[in-house]
């Protein structure tokens, strides 16, 4: 029956919308809602941290006090103060009894947060003298134990610090310079590469203060750290050196290189060349571990750097040369060929699309093709569809079945977001179907049901989606999956029917209900390759689709159905999650007419 009413409201829908009634038909939202007050909305947020207290999960009851924390801040400084201080101190517990902590997620070792940053952050919105000292307390902690540390878990708080003072940028630039000097302190690492475009994502002015800032606090360090530092002022997505494949990010689309910052970055970095190589104690040093000699990483970088300078900066080619000079005298035979080797398989890795496809074409003509070609050719930067649809023969060639599969479902996937980038519709939706995974075929149609919702011609078109993407994932098996792209549904429906929308946000619930020890609150996908002599893995973020998110939405135009299902959350920290995001509209809607109203007449 319930299928027969979904389908008599679409076909209702298609005509209301045929006739041009189909825009936006959501339910008007209630003036006033007699429980949606602010005192309610704490009453309700508090019994949520009294429940808490019974749930034996640490990391769930931290996050429990740490959002109920800042929830209440405002209506109850006292109580938030309460909430911060107990959950920083069960954090903190936690982490000296478990150290750092690792979960498998589809047989990749996942980084678990550190819940004393989770804390600070928050604390850090309402008083940040407070997170300053929380922060001081962890850093003085770190530098005692640093020395001893493993090599993933070797910069950890110092990467949590950055987190929240590049996040800080906008609403606390006080507090970020505080953090991002406090971090100064520590020796330049790959951090800083990462870091300086995420500020300038939000702030290039900021970014670029910063940066020079950076160079005059790590003016001294050895040339290969320094070129963690070389890619901003050029806005380059690679540093410069011999590790430039290691590591890779995104520059903002609106970034604009600094030809100022580019000189002064030169200008320190042949200054570090010039120091090391002058100082008989680097000639005989070792190596550090992991990576090549500190030449190796100056030539490399100077090779680079020549054209720059012969183009832009000319008064500095004589440095040029002698920087490349001492560094060169540095070299041994040994040396000379790990370079040659290094450089090589970099040019490999730097090479045109058009040229890794005529290496696989003579390999496959030579009887030499192999699986790790093809998935490279997959993997490294198809920028258009045409190089997808000379890609795609190649697939039936790769011979491992599950690497052909994975491999397969990855080229579908980019395929599809491009034709969603370029807005050929149909194309993604006909590329999106050949992606199995639910949530990751769920990404590509949410987003093209987003853009279909935009134009009033299209709204039918995304209804009818949206239903198709309902009839696929009802029938599947429980799974956090499930529940997203229920909650998926609950957001988007939502924009035109919200009878349909509180029907997935139950079914949502229900889902949840049945899992055990589910994660729902993971916002990344993960995309795995992995063949006989290469492994690719790649990360996507998750649409905003979150459990928090769609209680938010659904609960501004009705109140009463968004809490009954936040209740029958059976998961503690789940419903305190829902339970605040209802509450928060409470706070946060306008007042009633009359109630402000009356409030001007009292006065």
């Amino acid at each position: 029956m319930k299928n027969f009413d979904r389908a008599l409201a679409v076909v209702l829908f298609l005509i209301a919308s045929t006739a041009g009634f189909g825009q936006e038909a959501k339910l008007e939202t209630k003036p006033e809602i007699e429980a949606c007050n602010t005192e309610f909305a704490k009453f309700l947020v508090d019994q949520q941290v009294t429940e808490s207290r019974a749930v034996a999960e640490t990391d769930k009851r931290i996050r429990i006090l740490a959002r109920s924390g800042d929830f209440v801040w405002k209506l109850d400084q006292a109580a938030g103060r309460e909430y911060f201080t107990e959950a920083f101190k069960v954090a903190n517990e936690r982490f000296n009894e478990k150290g750092f902590e690792k979960k498998t997620d589809k047989g990749l070792t996942v980084t678990a947060p550190d819940y004393r940053f989770e804390v600070i952050k928050a604390i850090a919105k309402r008083d940040s003298e407070w997170a300053k000292r929380l922060t001081e307390q962890i850093l003085k902690e770190y530098e005692k134990s640093a020395a001893d540390r493993k090599d993933a878990d070797r910069t950890r708080e110092i990467g949590a610090t950055l987190g929240i003072a590049v996040e800080s940028v906008k609403t606390n630039p006080d507090l970020s310079w505080y953090l991002f000097r406090r971090v100064m302190r520590q020796p330049l690492d790959f951090h800083w590469y990462w870091t300086t475009f995420s500020i300038a994502e939000k702030d290039q002015q900021f970014a670029n203060a910063l940066y020079r800032e950076l160079l005059t606090a790590y003016a001294n360090e050895t040339p290969r750290k320094l070129l963690f530092l070389s890619a901003y002022p050029f806005g380059s997505e690679r540093m410069f050196g011999l590790d430039k494949y290691q590591y890779g990010t995104s520059v903002p689309a609106d970034f604009i290189p600094d030809t100022a910052l580019q000189r002064q970055f030169i200008d320190v970095f042949l200054k570090s060349v010039s120091a090391y190589t002058s100082d008989p104690a680097n000639l005989n040093r070792p190596r550090e571990q992991h990576y090549h000699p500190e030449p190796l990483y100056m030539i490399s970088a100077i090779q680079e750097f020549e054209p720059i300078i012969v183009q832009r900066f000319p008064d500095l080619i004589q440095r040029l040369s002698a920087a490349r000079a001492q560094a060169v005298s540095l070299l041994n035979d040994d040396m000379r060929k790990e370079l040659g080797d290094k450089e090589e398989r970099n040019g490999s890795l730097g090479r045109s699309f058009e040229s890794r496809l005529e290496e696989i074409q003579k390999a496959d003509e030579e009887g030499k093709l192999d699986d790790a070609m093809i998935i490279s050719l997959v993997t490294w930067g198809i920028k258009t569809e045409e190089q997808f649809k000379q890609i795609e023969p190649w697939l039936d060639k790769i011979q491992d079945e599950n690497v052909r599969k994975e491999t397969s479902n990855y080229f579908w996937f980019l395929r599809s977001k491009l034709a969603i980038k370029e807005k050929r519709l149909d194309d993604a939706q006909k590329f999106a179907a050949k992606v199995p995974e639910l949530e990751h075929r769920a990404i590509l149609l949410f987003e093209i049901v987003e853009i279909k919702l935009k134009d009033v011609n299209d709204t039918a078109s995304a209804y009818q989606m949206l239903n198709e993407i309902e009839r696929v994932t009802r029938p599947l098996e429980n799974s956090p999956a499930k529940a997203r792209v229920l909650l998926g549904l609950a957001n988007l429906y939502e924009k035109f029917n919200h009878i349909f929308a509180l029907n997935e946000l139950s079914d949502a619930v229900k889902v949840v209900n049945r899992l055990e020890n589910s994660d729902m609150l993971s916002t990344s996908l993960y995309r795995q390759i992995i063949g006989k002599r290469q492994s690719f893995f790649a990360v996507f973020s998750m649409p905003g689709y979150d459990l928090e998110g769609t209680f938010r939405n659904i609960s501004k135009s009705d109140f009463d159905m968004a809490l009954s299902n936040a209740r029958a959350l059976e998961d503690k920290y789940y419903r305190t999650l829902a339970v605040i995001a209802i509450a928060q509209n409470c706070i946060d809607r306008p007042k009633p007419k009359r109630a402000a109203k009356a409030a001007r007449s009292a006065n």
